[in-house]
C-alpha cells in the first residue's frame, strides 16, 4: 500500500501536479493521462520509479505503463491524490474524451473503452470454457448430467449475453444510460429472433415481417460485436436527443420508450443487417488469411499481431474470436495471438538472462513474468520498442510460431487467455502442438536477443 501510494504521488508531482491533470483512467496495464500540458511531464525522473515499467503517448493521452494488478491500486491512489477532476472515483477509470489523434488512434480508443470493462467476463469464460472442454473430453463429466448444467449456467451465460455487455458498455461510452443500452443488447439476441448463424446454416428461418410492401427477413445478432457496439452508439444518441424535446414531466416515460423503440426499429429493418454482413465478410478474410497454404497466413498475423498492440487496437479483434467461436466452435486466432504474445516474452527473458545492468535485468523479470501470462504492454514499452531492434526480433518468433499453428489447424476450445494461462484450453487435446508453437516462438526471440545483447554489449 505505501509503495502504491508513494508512486501515484510521484506520478502526480512528474506529470505536472493536480493542476494539469485533466482526467485519468487505466485499462488492464496502463495508468491512462489526459494532461492540460505535455511538456511538464518529467521522463526522467518518472523512469527511475521501480514501479513503472515505461510509458507512451498516443491520440492525446499520456499512458504510464504499470502492470496488471498494479495500476489498479495506483489508479485508486492516484485518483484519490488528485481528486473528483481526474477520475470517477470507483477504481474502473472515467471515461477520456480526448480529441487529439488520427482516426485510427480515435477508433482504437474507442474500442478500448468500450471493450476493458467487458474483459473480465471474456476471460473467465474463456477460462472455464477449456476446463469444461477438459471435464467432457475426459469423462469425468457427462454432457447430460446436471453438474454440465451448472458448469453450463456459470460459462455460457456470460458468453450468450455478451452483446448486451458490450451495448451497455457503449452506451456509457457515447453518453447515454448504460441500462437503456443493456436492454437493447438483450432485444437483438432476444431468443424470439432466430440467430443470424443458425439461418445462415440453414437450422433455422428468418422472420417474416412485411413493412410498406416489404418483405423484410430479420434475425438476431448473437455473436454480433459491432451491431452491439453500434446499438449502444445509437441509445446514446436518440436519448440525449429525446432529452431535448421531450417535457420533464413526461421524461421517465417517453424518453425510455422512444429511445428502444427508435433503437430497435433502426437496427432491426436497417443497420442491423447491413452491420452484419461486414462483420461477417471481415471474419471470412481473417479466416481465409489464417488457412493460406504452407502456414503463410499464420506466419503473417503472427509477426504483426503485436504492432496491434502498440497501436492499442488489439482489443478490437475480440470481434474475430467471438465470431469463430459462435460460427465454428472452435478458435484459430487464440493460438496464433498466443504466438504473437511468447514472442516478445521470448525478448525479455533473454534481457533478464544476459543483460549486464541490474536495473534493465529486473524490469526484464517482471515484464517477462507478465508477458508469460499474456501481458505484453511491460515488455514492449519498457524494453523491446525501447530497444527498437529487439521488437523485432520478437515479432520474427512471433511469425514463425503463428506459422507453424496455422500449419497444425490448431484450434482453441475458448478465448480471453494465451501463453502460459491459454493452456486450460487445450486440455482437451492440443497441448502438445501448443507447447511447440509457444517454444518455436520464445526460442527464436530468445535466441536472436540474446545474440543482439551481447553483440552491442547490453
Amino acid at each position: 500500500m505505501a509503495d502504491d501510494r508513494e508512486t501515484a504521488e510521484k506520478i502526480l508531482l512528474y506529470t505536472g501536479g493536480v493542476e494539469n491533470v485533466m482526467q485519468a483512467a487505466h485499462c488492464a496495464t496502463r495508468l491512462r493521462l489526459v494532461l492540460r500540458d505535455p511538456k511538464k511531464v518529467r521522463e526522467a525522473e518518472l523512469k527511475d520509479l521501480p514501479l513503472v515499467k515505461g510509458m507512451i503517448e498516443s491520440g492525446g493521452q499520456f499512458q504510464i505503463i504499470l502492470g496488471t494488478g498494479i495500476v489498479n491500486k495506483v489508479y485508486k491512489e492516484f485518483t484519490a491524490l488528485a481528486g473528483e477532476g481526474a477520475g470517477d472515483g470507483t477504481g474502473n477509470g472515467a471515461q477520456i474524451e480526448a480529441k487529439g489523434g488520427n482516426g485510427i488512434q480515435r477508433i482504437s480508443r474507442m474500442f478500448g473503452d468500450i471493450f476493458l470493462p467487458v474483459i473480465p467476463v471474456i476471460v473467465a469464460s474463456g477460462i472455464l470454457m477449456g476446463v469444461r472442454s477438459f471435464l467432457t473430453g475426459s469423462g469425468l463429466m457427462a454432457t447430460d448430467s446436471n453438474w454440465y448444467n451448472i458448469m453450463a449456467i456459470l460459462i455460457d451465460t456470460g458468453f450468450s449475453f455478451l452483446p448486451a455487455l458490450i451495448c451497455y458498455s457503449a452506451a456509457k461510452k457515447f453518453g447515454g444510460s448504460p441500462i437503456l443500452g443493456f436492454v437493447l443488447g438483450l432485444m437483438v439476441i432476444s431468443s424470439t429472433l432466430p440467430a443470424a448463424g443458425a439461418v445462415g446454416k440453414g437450422n433455422a428461418e428468418p422472420m417474416l415481417i412485411q413493412l410498406l410492401g416489404i418483405t423484410f427477413k430479420l434475425t438476431g445478432f448473437q455473436g454480433s460485436v459491432l451491431v452491439a457496439i453500434v446499438g449502444g452508439w445509437l441509445t446514446a444518441k436518440i436519448e440525449n436527443m429525446c432529452r431535448r424535446f421531450v417535457p420533464n414531466v413526461f421524461d421517465i416515460i417517453l424518453t425510455p420508450i422512444l429511445t428502444l423503440g427508435i433503437s430497435l426499429f433502426v437496427i432491426l429493418f436497417g443497420v442491423g443487417p447491413v452491420i452484419h454482413v461486414v462483420e461477417a465478410g471481415v471474419v471470412s478474410a481473417f479466416r481465409m488469411l489464417v488457412q493460406l497454404p504452407f502456414g503463410i497466413g499464420g506466419f503473417i498475423i503472427g509477426g504483426l499481431q503485436q504492432i496491434l498492440v502498440i497501436l492499442g487496437i488489439h482489443h478490437g479483434l475480440w470481434v474475430i474470436d467471438i465470431n469463430f467461436l459462435e460460427e465454428m466452435g472452435t478458435n484459430m486466432y487464440m493460438p496464433i495471438r498466443t504466438a504473437a504474445v511468447v514472442g516478445q516474452a521470448g525478448v525479455v527473458t533473454s534481457f533478464f538472462c544476459f543483460a549486464k545492468d541490474k536495473k534493465l535485468k529486473a524490469l526484464a523479470g517482471s515484464s517477462s513474468i507478465a508477458a508469460w501470462f499474456g501481458i505484453t504492454e511491460p515488455a514492449i514499452f519498457g524494453i523491446t520498442l525501447p530497444y527498437s531492434v529487439t521488437f523485432v526480433l520478437g515479432c520474427i518468433g512471433s511469425a514463425f510460431g503463428g506459422l507453424f499453428s496455422a500449419l497444425m489447424h490448431l484450434s482453441a476450445t475458448g478465448m480471453g487467455v494465451s501463453a502460459i494461462p491459454g493452456y486450460l484450453l487445450f486440455l482437451n487435446g492440443g497441448a502438445v502442438e501448443y507447447t511447440l508453437v509457444c517454444l518455436i516462438s520464445a526460442g527464436i526471440s530468445f535466441v536472436l536477443t540474446a545474440v543482439y545483447i551481447k553483440k552491442k554489449g547490453i
